[in-house]
């Protein structure tokens, strides 16, 4: 079962690849250069219901992955990957409520669920950075995650920077934060991804008889 909600990562991270890049084809006026993906389903932007029926079953899809990466590493893996999972666990659970409160669009007047939205993005990002890099932590010792424990700590690495800096291209205006944030996102989505396929690989030589422990 674990194994199966595990794979689940994978099939999350193309619904919301699938979100980002049909929204963008049904707004005429979107762009990725210049526009976050969260206006995609923001209050009164076109084609939000039908992009936040997509955006549920990520997270939805999210939760079970973070829950079935946490069983297999529990009681199998260093106790840094599992608080790292969890943390993970937790992000996905609190980005689940962004479905009840939507960004405000450009513009707009700041509404309470505007702003209960940025209040949600401000619990998340902290989560976001550590959870890849206590799992790499975690994982960089042991054989055949060395090179994925690695991986790890450079997304929660790009993480923290590209955050930053969508931070001051928002503070001052700039033009072109749209990229930044989507190698900030991007990188979180790629890493769900990595992990989905290394969990799956893992727990399926084991159930194969090819390692006696999972992972050590």
């Amino acid at each position: 079962m674990a194994r199966k909600m595990t794979a689940l990562g994978a099939v999350a991270v193309l619904i919301y690849i699938s979100h980002v890049i049909i929204g963008g084809l049904l707004w005429e006026e979107y762009s990725h250069l210049h526009r976050p993906i969260s206006d995609l389903t923001a209050s009164g932007a076109p084609n939000r219901l039908f992009l936040s029926v997509l955006t549920v079953f990520y997270g939805i899809l999210s939760v079970l992955f973070s829950l079935g990466a946490y069983l297999i590493l529990k009681n199998n893996a260093p106790r840094a990957s599992q608080i790292g999972m969890l943390v993970f666990l937790s992000m996905h659970i609190i980005s689940l409520f962004y479905n009840f409160f939507p960004q405000d669009l450009p513009g707009d007047s700041l509404t309470f669920r505007g702003l209960m939205h940025i209040v949600i993005t401000i619990l998340i990002i902290p989560l976001t950075i550590i959870s890849p890099i206590l799992v790499g932590l975690g994982l960089r010792k042991l054989k055949d995650f060395q090179l994925y424990s690695y991986f790890s700590l450079l997304t929660g690495l790009v993480i923290f920077l590209s955050g930053a800096a969508v931070a001051v291209f928002i503070a001052n205006d700039w033009p072109y934060f749209g990229i930044l944030q989507r190698i900030n996102i991007g990188s979180l989505q790629i890493w769900m991804l990595a992990t989905s396929l290394k969990l799956v690989s893992i727990e399926s030589q084991t159930r194969k008889g090819q390692s006696k422990k999972l992972i050590y």
